[in-house]
Protein backbone atom coordinates (compact mmCIF):
# COMPACT_ATOMS: atom_id res chain seq x y z
CA UNK A 1 0.00 0.00 0.00
CA UNK A 2 1.03 3.57 -0.46
CA UNK A 3 2.45 5.51 2.45
CA UNK A 4 -0.58 7.50 3.51
CA UNK A 5 -3.13 7.37 6.25
CA UNK A 6 -6.03 6.30 4.10
CA UNK A 7 -6.53 4.52 0.82
CA UNK A 8 -9.14 2.39 -0.90
CA UNK A 9 -10.86 1.02 2.18
CA UNK A 10 -12.44 4.38 3.02
CA UNK A 11 -14.15 4.81 -0.38
CA UNK A 12 -17.71 5.92 -1.04
CA UNK A 13 -20.67 5.58 -3.46
CA UNK A 14 -23.62 6.98 -5.50
CA UNK A 15 -23.91 7.65 -9.31
CA UNK A 16 -24.65 10.75 -11.53
CA UNK A 17 -23.51 14.40 -11.79
CA UNK A 18 -23.26 17.39 -9.26
CA UNK A 19 -21.66 20.75 -7.60
CA UNK A 20 -19.81 22.37 -4.42
CA UNK A 21 -18.01 25.27 -2.21
CA UNK A 22 -17.21 26.78 1.91
CA UNK A 23 -14.98 28.28 4.92
CA UNK A 24 -12.73 26.66 7.55
CA UNK A 25 -11.85 26.53 11.27
CA UNK A 26 -8.67 24.45 11.19
CA UNK A 27 -10.35 21.82 13.35
CA UNK A 28 -10.35 19.09 10.73
CA UNK A 29 -14.14 18.88 10.87
CA UNK A 30 -13.85 17.95 14.52
CA UNK A 31 -15.62 20.96 15.99
CA UNK A 32 -18.83 20.90 18.04
CA UNK A 33 -21.55 19.02 16.15
CA UNK A 34 -24.04 21.74 16.99
CA UNK A 35 -21.89 24.33 15.22
CA UNK A 36 -20.49 22.42 12.24
CA UNK A 37 -22.65 20.73 9.64
CA UNK A 38 -19.78 20.21 7.23
CA UNK A 39 -18.33 21.88 4.15
CA UNK A 40 -18.36 21.42 0.41
CA UNK A 41 -16.70 22.52 -2.80
CA UNK A 42 -18.20 22.64 -6.25
CA UNK A 43 -16.40 20.68 -8.96
CA UNK A 44 -17.45 21.65 -12.48
CA UNK A 45 -16.62 19.74 -15.67
CA UNK A 46 -17.27 21.85 -18.76
CA UNK A 47 -19.53 20.51 -21.51
CA UNK A 48 -17.37 18.44 -23.86
CA UNK A 49 -19.52 18.96 -26.95
CA UNK A 50 -20.23 15.29 -27.65
CA UNK A 51 -22.93 12.95 -26.46
CA UNK A 52 -23.57 12.14 -22.81
CA UNK A 53 -21.13 9.63 -21.27
CA UNK A 54 -23.08 7.65 -18.68
CA UNK A 55 -21.37 5.95 -15.72
CA UNK A 56 -18.07 7.68 -16.42
CA UNK A 57 -15.43 7.26 -13.67
CA UNK A 58 -14.32 10.87 -13.13
CA UNK A 59 -10.81 11.11 -11.69
CA UNK A 60 -10.43 13.77 -9.01
CA UNK A 61 -6.92 14.76 -7.97
CA UNK A 62 -6.27 17.77 -5.78
CA UNK A 63 -4.17 19.06 -2.92
CA UNK A 64 -6.35 21.35 -0.86
CA UNK A 65 -5.61 23.36 2.29
CA UNK A 66 -9.29 23.54 3.32
CA UNK A 67 -9.64 19.80 2.97
CA UNK A 68 -6.44 19.28 4.98
CA UNK A 69 -7.76 21.56 7.74
CA UNK A 70 -11.24 20.07 8.03
CA UNK A 71 -11.43 16.45 6.85
CA UNK A 72 -11.01 13.56 9.25
CA UNK A 73 -7.58 11.99 9.40
CA UNK A 74 -8.92 8.66 8.16
CA UNK A 75 -10.91 10.31 5.35
CA UNK A 76 -14.16 8.69 6.49
CA UNK A 77 -16.08 11.96 6.07
CA UNK A 78 -14.96 12.60 2.46
CA UNK A 79 -17.71 11.93 -0.07
CA UNK A 80 -19.33 13.33 -3.20
CA UNK A 81 -22.90 14.33 -3.95
CA UNK A 82 -25.02 15.52 -6.84
CA UNK A 83 -26.39 19.05 -7.05
CA UNK A 84 -29.50 17.72 -5.34
CA UNK A 85 -27.54 16.20 -2.47
CA UNK A 86 -27.67 12.56 -3.57
CA UNK A 87 -24.63 10.52 -2.57
CA UNK A 88 -22.53 9.52 -5.59
CA UNK A 89 -20.69 6.26 -6.06
CA UNK A 90 -17.04 6.97 -5.39
CA UNK A 91 -13.75 5.31 -4.55
CA UNK A 92 -11.18 7.21 -2.52
CA UNK A 93 -7.93 5.77 -3.80
CA UNK A 94 -5.67 7.97 -1.70
CA UNK A 95 -6.06 10.49 1.09
CA UNK A 96 -3.10 12.16 2.79
CA UNK A 97 -4.27 14.31 5.72
CA UNK A 98 -0.79 15.82 6.08
CA UNK A 99 -0.91 17.48 2.67
CA UNK A 100 -4.63 17.53 1.86
CA UNK A 101 -3.96 15.40 -1.22
CA UNK A 102 -7.01 13.51 -2.45
CA UNK A 103 -7.23 11.05 -5.33
CA UNK A 104 -10.68 9.64 -5.99
CA UNK A 105 -12.98 8.24 -8.66
CA UNK A 106 -16.60 9.39 -8.89
CA UNK A 107 -19.26 7.78 -11.10
CA UNK A 108 -21.06 10.51 -13.06
CA UNK A 109 -22.76 11.15 -16.35
CA UNK A 110 -20.56 13.56 -18.28
CA UNK A 111 -23.02 15.77 -20.14
CA UNK A 112 -22.09 16.75 -23.66
CA UNK A 113 -24.25 19.86 -23.96
CA UNK A 114 -23.97 21.33 -20.45
CA UNK A 115 -21.60 21.48 -17.49
CA UNK A 116 -21.45 18.48 -15.17
CA UNK A 117 -21.32 19.46 -11.51
CA UNK A 118 -20.32 17.44 -8.44
CA UNK A 119 -19.93 18.47 -4.79
CA UNK A 120 -16.94 17.36 -2.75
CA UNK A 121 -18.26 17.18 0.83
CA UNK A 122 -16.17 16.85 4.02
CA UNK A 123 -16.00 17.81 7.69
CA UNK A 124 -19.45 16.50 8.58
CA UNK A 125 -19.63 15.19 12.18
CA UNK A 126 -22.02 12.43 11.07
CA UNK A 127 -21.16 11.59 7.42
CA UNK A 128 -23.13 9.04 5.42
CA UNK A 129 -21.91 5.45 5.38
CA UNK A 130 -19.43 4.77 2.59
CA UNK A 131 -20.86 2.27 0.09
CA UNK A 132 -18.91 -0.33 -1.89
CA UNK A 133 -16.35 1.46 -4.10
CA UNK A 134 -16.78 -1.27 -6.73
CA UNK A 135 -20.04 0.44 -7.74
CA UNK A 136 -17.95 3.15 -9.43
CA UNK A 137 -17.03 0.56 -12.05
CA UNK A 138 -20.58 -0.46 -12.92
CA UNK A 139 -20.36 0.30 -16.66
CA UNK A 140 -19.27 -3.18 -17.80
CA UNK A 141 -15.82 -3.04 -16.28
CA UNK A 142 -14.53 -6.57 -15.71
CA UNK A 143 -11.29 -5.64 -13.91
CA UNK A 144 -9.58 -2.42 -12.78
CA UNK A 145 -6.07 -2.49 -11.32
CA UNK A 146 -4.86 0.85 -9.95
CA UNK A 147 -1.50 -0.81 -9.12
CA UNK A 148 -1.10 1.22 -5.94
CA UNK A 149 0.32 -1.64 -3.89
CA UNK A 150 3.72 -3.28 -3.78
CA UNK A 151 3.79 -6.42 -5.95
CA UNK A 152 5.16 -8.25 -2.91
CA UNK A 153 1.50 -8.81 -2.05
CA UNK A 154 -1.82 -9.05 -3.94
CA UNK A 155 -2.53 -6.24 -6.42
CA UNK A 156 -6.14 -5.27 -5.81
CA UNK A 157 -8.82 -5.27 -8.46
CA UNK A 158 -11.13 -2.34 -7.66
CA UNK A 159 -14.10 -4.63 -8.36
CA UNK A 160 -12.79 -7.13 -5.82
CA UNK A 161 -12.96 -10.08 -8.21
CA UNK A 162 -9.57 -10.52 -9.91
CA UNK A 163 -6.56 -9.58 -7.77
CA UNK A 164 -3.20 -9.72 -9.53
CA UNK A 165 -0.36 -11.95 -8.35
CA UNK A 166 3.20 -10.91 -9.19
CA UNK A 167 6.05 -13.29 -9.92
CA UNK A 168 9.61 -13.12 -11.20
CA UNK A 169 11.92 -10.70 -9.42
CA UNK A 170 9.21 -8.19 -8.46
CA UNK A 171 9.36 -6.70 -4.97
CA UNK A 172 8.80 -3.43 -3.11
CA UNK A 173 11.26 -1.59 -5.37
CA UNK A 174 9.04 -2.41 -8.38
CA UNK A 175 6.42 0.02 -7.03
CA UNK A 176 7.32 3.42 -8.48
CA UNK A 177 5.72 6.81 -9.14
CA UNK A 178 3.14 6.58 -11.93
CA UNK A 179 0.72 8.85 -13.75
CA UNK A 180 -2.04 8.39 -11.18
CA UNK A 181 -0.36 7.60 -7.88
CA UNK A 182 1.85 4.49 -7.93
CA UNK A 183 2.75 2.19 -10.82
CA UNK A 184 4.62 -1.08 -11.40
CA UNK A 185 7.99 -1.27 -13.16
CA UNK A 186 8.85 -4.41 -15.19
CA UNK A 187 12.43 -5.47 -15.92
CA UNK A 188 12.03 -7.03 -19.38
CA UNK A 189 12.68 -10.51 -17.99
CA UNK A 190 10.22 -12.81 -16.25
CA UNK A 191 8.38 -10.13 -14.23
CA UNK A 192 4.67 -10.96 -14.55
CA UNK A 193 1.34 -10.09 -12.96
CA UNK A 194 -1.13 -12.97 -13.37
CA UNK A 195 -4.91 -12.69 -13.04
CA UNK A 196 -8.07 -14.62 -13.92
CA UNK A 197 -9.15 -13.89 -17.49
CA UNK A 198 -12.59 -12.18 -17.66
CA UNK A 199 -12.95 -12.41 -21.47
CA UNK A 200 -14.34 -15.41 -23.32
CA UNK A 201 -15.51 -16.40 -26.77
CA UNK A 202 -16.19 -13.62 -29.25
CA UNK A 203 -17.37 -10.96 -26.79
CA UNK A 204 -16.41 -7.30 -27.14
CA UNK A 205 -13.75 -5.62 -25.05
CA UNK A 206 -11.92 -2.39 -24.29
CA UNK A 207 -8.46 -2.86 -22.80
CA UNK A 208 -6.60 0.22 -21.57
CA UNK A 209 -3.45 1.06 -19.64
CA UNK A 210 -0.89 3.78 -19.12
CA UNK A 211 2.55 2.55 -20.17
CA UNK A 212 6.02 4.04 -20.22
CA UNK A 213 7.68 1.87 -22.89
CA UNK A 214 11.47 1.85 -22.96
CA UNK A 215 13.40 1.61 -26.22
CA UNK A 216 14.35 -2.03 -26.82
CA UNK A 217 14.84 -4.70 -29.44
CA UNK A 218 12.56 -7.15 -27.60
CA UNK A 219 8.90 -7.96 -28.13
CA UNK A 220 7.21 -6.45 -25.08
CA UNK A 221 3.88 -7.62 -23.68
CA UNK A 222 1.43 -5.19 -22.12
CA UNK A 223 -1.48 -7.61 -21.62
CA UNK A 224 -2.47 -11.11 -22.78
CA UNK A 225 -5.53 -13.25 -21.97
CA UNK A 226 -6.49 -16.74 -23.10
CA UNK A 227 -4.67 -19.85 -24.32
CA UNK A 228 -1.57 -20.21 -26.45
CA UNK A 229 -3.43 -21.55 -29.48
CA UNK A 230 -4.52 -19.84 -32.69
CA UNK A 231 -7.61 -17.73 -32.17
CA UNK A 232 -7.88 -18.56 -28.47
CA UNK A 233 -6.09 -15.51 -27.05
CA UNK A 234 -6.10 -11.71 -27.17
CA UNK A 235 -2.75 -9.99 -26.93
CA UNK A 236 -1.45 -6.41 -26.84
CA UNK A 237 2.24 -5.51 -27.18
CA UNK A 238 3.65 -2.00 -26.84
CA UNK A 239 6.69 -3.02 -28.88
CA UNK A 240 6.71 -5.76 -31.52
CA UNK A 241 8.82 -6.81 -34.54
CA UNK A 242 8.37 -3.55 -36.45
CA UNK A 243 9.11 -1.40 -33.35
CA UNK A 244 5.40 -0.56 -33.18
CA UNK A 245 2.39 -1.29 -31.00
CA UNK A 246 0.79 -4.57 -32.10
CA UNK A 247 -2.28 -6.56 -31.12
CA UNK A 248 -4.35 -9.52 -32.15
CA UNK A 249 -6.24 -12.73 -31.58
CA UNK A 250 -3.14 -14.97 -31.90
CA UNK A 251 -2.53 -16.02 -35.52
CA UNK A 252 -5.08 -13.41 -36.64
CA UNK A 253 -3.23 -10.25 -35.81
CA UNK A 254 -2.47 -6.58 -36.46
CA UNK A 255 1.33 -6.88 -36.14
CA UNK A 256 2.22 -3.36 -37.28
CA UNK A 257 -0.01 -0.47 -36.22
CA UNK A 258 2.52 2.03 -37.52
CA UNK A 259 2.76 3.70 -34.09
CA UNK A 260 6.01 3.56 -32.13
CA UNK A 261 5.65 4.59 -28.46
CA UNK A 262 9.18 3.65 -27.34
CA UNK A 263 10.84 6.39 -25.35
CA UNK A 264 7.75 8.62 -25.55
CA UNK A 265 7.16 8.76 -21.81
CA UNK A 266 3.78 7.97 -20.32
CA UNK A 267 1.28 6.95 -23.02
CA UNK A 268 -2.36 5.91 -22.64
CA UNK A 269 -3.20 2.92 -24.85
CA UNK A 270 -6.76 1.76 -25.61
CA UNK A 271 -7.61 -1.32 -27.69
CA UNK A 272 -11.24 -1.94 -28.56
CA UNK A 273 -12.52 -5.12 -30.21
CA UNK A 274 -15.92 -6.30 -31.44
CA UNK A 275 -17.21 -8.53 -34.26
CA UNK A 276 -13.83 -9.13 -35.89
CA UNK A 277 -12.72 -5.48 -35.83
CA UNK A 278 -10.03 -3.83 -33.70
CA UNK A 279 -9.35 -0.15 -33.11
CA UNK A 280 -6.28 1.33 -31.45
CA UNK A 281 -6.18 4.67 -29.62
CA UNK A 282 -3.03 6.40 -28.41
CA UNK A 283 -3.42 9.27 -25.92
CA UNK A 284 -7.13 9.48 -26.63
CA UNK A 285 -6.88 9.63 -30.44
CA UNK A 286 -7.63 6.86 -32.95
CA UNK A 287 -4.69 5.39 -34.86
CA UNK A 288 -5.39 4.93 -38.57
CA UNK A 289 -8.34 2.88 -39.79
CA UNK A 290 -9.98 0.00 -37.91
CA UNK A 291 -8.26 -3.36 -38.46
CA UNK A 292 -10.42 -6.17 -39.87
CA UNK A 293 -9.38 -9.59 -38.59
CA UNK A 294 -9.80 -12.65 -40.83
CA UNK A 295 -12.21 -14.21 -38.36
CA UNK A 296 -13.83 -13.59 -34.99
CA UNK A 297 -12.30 -14.02 -31.56
CA UNK A 298 -12.77 -17.35 -29.80
CA UNK A 299 -10.97 -16.61 -26.55
CA UNK A 300 -10.52 -19.65 -24.29
CA UNK A 301 -9.01 -20.41 -20.90
CA UNK A 302 -8.42 -18.65 -17.61
CA UNK A 303 -4.98 -17.18 -18.28
CA UNK A 304 -4.43 -13.47 -17.83
CA UNK A 305 -1.07 -11.67 -17.71
CA UNK A 306 0.24 -8.10 -17.45
CA UNK A 307 3.83 -7.36 -18.44
CA UNK A 308 4.79 -10.76 -19.85
CA UNK A 309 3.51 -13.86 -21.61
CA UNK A 310 5.22 -16.81 -19.90
CA UNK A 311 6.10 -20.02 -21.72
CA UNK A 312 4.26 -21.95 -19.01
CA UNK A 313 1.00 -20.66 -20.53
CA UNK A 314 1.84 -22.24 -23.89
CA UNK A 315 2.73 -19.07 -25.79
CA UNK A 316 6.18 -20.23 -26.88
CA UNK A 317 8.47 -17.50 -25.55
CA UNK A 318 8.75 -15.02 -22.71
CA UNK A 319 8.06 -11.48 -23.92
CA UNK A 320 8.77 -9.39 -20.84
CA UNK A 321 7.95 -5.70 -20.78
CA UNK A 322 10.79 -3.18 -20.59
CA UNK A 323 8.78 -0.42 -19.01
CA UNK A 324 6.30 0.73 -16.39
CA UNK A 325 2.52 0.27 -16.22
CA UNK A 326 -0.27 2.14 -14.43
CA UNK A 327 -4.09 1.93 -14.28
CA UNK A 328 -4.88 -1.25 -16.24
CA UNK A 329 -8.54 -1.87 -17.14
CA UNK A 330 -10.60 -4.44 -19.00
CA UNK A 331 -14.21 -3.71 -19.98
CA UNK A 332 -16.64 -6.00 -21.78
CA UNK A 333 -17.92 -3.34 -24.17
CA UNK A 334 -16.45 -1.11 -26.85
CA UNK A 335 -15.92 2.38 -25.49
CA UNK A 336 -16.73 5.23 -27.84
CA UNK A 337 -14.12 7.61 -29.23
CA UNK A 338 -15.65 10.34 -27.06
CA UNK A 339 -15.31 8.25 -23.90
CA UNK A 340 -11.67 7.41 -24.69
CA UNK A 341 -10.80 11.05 -25.44
CA UNK A 342 -12.44 12.13 -22.16
CA UNK A 343 -10.52 9.50 -20.19
CA UNK A 344 -7.23 10.74 -21.58
CA UNK A 345 -8.06 14.40 -20.95
CA UNK A 346 -9.25 13.69 -17.40
CA UNK A 347 -6.36 11.44 -16.37
CA UNK A 348 -3.50 13.23 -18.13
CA UNK A 349 -4.35 16.70 -16.75
CA UNK A 350 -6.98 16.47 -13.98
CA UNK A 351 -6.70 20.13 -12.94
CA UNK A 352 -7.49 21.24 -16.48
CA UNK A 353 -10.46 18.92 -16.84
CA UNK A 354 -12.55 20.50 -14.08
CA UNK A 355 -12.72 23.64 -11.95
CA UNK A 356 -12.89 23.58 -8.14
CA UNK A 357 -14.92 26.26 -6.41
CA UNK A 358 -14.41 28.00 -3.08
CA UNK A 359 -15.26 26.29 0.18
CA UNK A 360 -18.75 26.94 1.51
CA UNK A 361 -20.52 25.68 4.67
CA UNK A 362 -23.37 23.21 4.44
Amino acid sequence: MVACSFDRSGAGSGGGASDGGGPSDGGGGRGDAGEIAGFRKLITVAAHGGGDLADFPLYIQLEDADLMARAQGDGSDIHFTSAGGDLLDHEVERWDPGSGRLEAWVRVTLVGSADTVVYLVYGEPDPPAAPDPATVWAADFAAVWHLEESPSGPLADALGARPGTASGGMNDTSSVTGVLGRAIAFDGGDDTIAFDNPLAGSGAHTVSAWVEQETTGDNDTLLVVGNGACGEARWLHTRFDQDTVALGLYCDDWPDSGVNVQGDGWTLVHWTYAAGESRLYIDGAAVGDPFAHDGNADTQGGNGFIGNVPTSAGFGANMGLNGTVDEVRIATRVRSAGWIAAEFANQSAPAGFYAVGAEEPL
